[in-house]
């Protein structure tokens, strides 16, 4: 386990504050966002804390916001410690179902050629999966 720890409730979140109790969530070594890119963080709280955020059909979280034909690098890090999550995104990383186990981190990259609104998703369950199908990558003309 990395020696840097995160509050859940607190990791690229909006919120001020977090009620209710608050856990630390250590982040697997090598889980760090990329120069000029974005980190993802799957936790017992969903991606980048969705669940905290209230993520939902009328609420996305996380949103990836990119100008299109820029490469796009993404850190994904599973912080949780019990169990795999996936990580997909419509129409440009989801042509095979990718599961991370505990502890595992992948770097992905891609040209974004399409400009849109593309869900980012897990494709597998888990038991926060109601939160961890309402992310976005929006790519900007």
């Amino acid at each position: 386990m990395a020696s840097l720890l995160v509050l859940a409730g607190g990791l690229n979140s909006s919120q001020a504050a977090v009620s209710g109790p608050t856990t630390l969530v250590g982040l697997p070594p090598g889980c760090s966002k990329p120069s000029g890119g974005y980190l993802v963080v799957m936790s017992s709280y969903g991606y980048n804390d969705s669940e905290l955020e209230g993520a939902g059909p009328s609420k996305a979280w996380p949103v990836i916001t990119v100008t299109q034909n820029t490469t796009v690098n993404i850190t994904v890090c599973n912080a949780d410690t019990v169990q795999a999550h996936g990580f997909q995104i419509q129409d440009y990383f989801d042509s095979n179902i990718v599961a991370l186990v505990p502890g595992q981190i992948i770097h992905v990259s891609f040209t974004a050629t399409k400009a849109g609104t593309f869900r980012i998703y897990c494709a597998i369950f888990c038991t926060i999966h109601p939160f961890m199908v309402y992310g976005e990558l929006q790519v900007k003309p």
